[in-house]
């Protein structure tokens, strides 16, 4: 079983594609639901059906699906999409129909998304699995897992840039993790091949390459590796690609990042410089990102070390501490002339706010917060912290006006919304308004009673009462 066009259906099929469309464009969506449903019940590898019959779920949802009806639906949803997840071993094209029967009633619904993307996966339909992703991510900017999960079906596809600049987004929201750090790697391998026309969309982009031996490297280089050898293999791999082809900018790259993982810092400085100097490069975003990593990484390793040394040492240690303030200080400098070169980057400007806040600098963390909250996806997070800000300055009113705001939007009881009720709860105690902080403590203590100290707040309160 496999992905193909429409025009691969028989003859009867396509009239009633064909007949499907025109019911869309005359408003009868719910007719075009119910042929492409049929439809993709035998043919489910047919991504042309798929996205006519996303377009007509949500048309139906758009001119009906409000009110309680609504809630019922999602209600029953619930019920059914468990055995969807259930036959995803053994029939995963019965877990997309199950999906997509849910997404009938309620086109925008993620889990059923996610249970088709699933099964698409399972059946090697990589268009479709990219397709069901974009849709999740479009509206959920903020699932990392599903981001990581679009960023890798984007590179099976051969959409390269598209998945570049996620994984580069990714890097910049979660510049910490390693799994990130390689599917950049692997994007930036995967694009330099598209770019460098080594692979068309008919065949298998070794057969373009000058030579096995040069396929092999590239291999090597998309790779996840975390072994010494590997790395330095890698490292060699990626040299000689460089030398045979020296316009590649996103060779530099992955060859620097290889260097950065192999602590190899005065020779990743060096190709960083070479890269840099190539008149392609100009601002380049990754390559910026690149120089500031390498800054941070070289005094971040010092650190450990000394760290490392230090453990068993009684008093101390004053080199420690002084190292410790510089990587504070590195951090907080270099975030800041990325957010000079890219003022409009607010993800950019929340992690700043996040190294000022840190340091101290209060007042400069407001000024970052109240900008990163324009983007959508950093909206509730940059709230949060602008409140911690407002609090350290002892404006608890101004605190509480920015928590109402995240709370508004937080309807799942999870770890984040605990933290921002409990900071809700602090900020109605600063303002002696204890009912009103009780309140915030009990709905906490209704869904985690061993939350921090809410159990001891909450009986202190009702042994008062007694």
């Amino acid at each position: 079983m496999s992905e193909f066009s429409e025009q691969e259906l028989g003859d009867r099929d396509r009239r009633k594609v064909d007949n499907a469309r025109l019911a869309m464009t005359r408003g009868n969506s719910e007719y075009t639901v119910d042929i492409c449903y049929e439809l993709l019940n035998e043919n489910p590898g047919c991504l042309e059906v798929r996205q006519l019959l996303r377009k007509a779920q949500r048309q139906v949802l758009a001119s009906g699906g409000k009110g309680i009806g609504l809630k019922l639906t999602r209600l029953a949803n619930y019920i059914v999409l468990p055995f969807g997840y259930l036959a995803l071993l053994r029939n995963p094209a019965k877990s997309m129909s199950i999906g997509e029967s849910v997404l009938n009633k309620d086109g925008y619904n993620t889990r059923a998304l996610s249970l088709v993307a699933r099964g698409a996966g399972k059946l090697k339909f990589n268009q479709t699995e990219a397709f069901c992703l974009e849709s999740i991510c479009d509206r959920n900017p903020d699932d990392f897992v599903k981001m990581e999960r679009l960023c890798e079906a984007l590179i099976k596809v051969g959409s390269t840039e598209k998945a570049l600049a996620i994984a580069e987004r990714l890097m910049r929201l979660k510049p910490s993790v390693g799994y990130i750090q390689e599917l950049v790697k692997s994007a930036s391998v995967a694009h330099s091949i598209n770019k460098g026309k080594w692979a068309d969309k008919e065949e298998d982009f070794r057969s373009k390459l000058k030579d096995k031996t040069e396929s092999s490297s590239l291999e090597r280089a998309s790779k996840v590796v975390f072994d010494e050898d590997s790395g330095k293999e890698r490292i060699q791999d990626l040299t000689s690609v460089i030398h045979q082809d020296p316009q590649q900018v996103d060779n530099y790259k992955l060859l620097i990042r290889s260097l950065i993982q192999q602590e190899d810092y005065n020779e990743a400085l060096s190709w960083l410089e070479k890269a840099f100097a190539l008149p392609q490069a100009g601002n380049d975003v990754s390559l910026l990102h690149l120089r500031s990593e390498l800054r941070v990484s070289r005094v971040e390793r010092e650190l450990f070390d000394l760290k490392r040394e230090s453990a068993s040492e009684d008093e101390s240690n004053e080199r420690l501490i002084e190292l410790e303030k510089e990587f504070l200080g590195l951090k907080l400098e270099e975030s800041r002339k990325l957010v000079e070169q890219f003022p409009n980057d607010y993800s950019r400007r929340f992690k700043y706010g996040e190294y000022l806040l840190e340091s101290g600098f209060v007042d400069g963390a407001i000024q970052q917060f109240q900008i990163s909250q324009r983007s959508p996806s950093l909206r509730i997070k940059s709230l949060v912290l602008l409140a911690r800000c407002f609090m350290a300055k002892d404006l608890f009113d101004l605190a509480l006006e920015q928590l109402q705001r995240a709370a508004e939007s937080l309807n799942v009881m999870d770890d984040f919304k605990k933290e921002v009720l409990y900071l809700l709860g602090q900020c109605f105690e600063r303002l002696e308004r204890d009912l009103e902080a009780i309140e915030e403590y009990k709905a906490i203590y209704a869904n985690d009673i061993g939350y921090k100290d809410v159990a001891q707040k909450i009986d202190i309160f009702y042994g008062k009462k007694r």
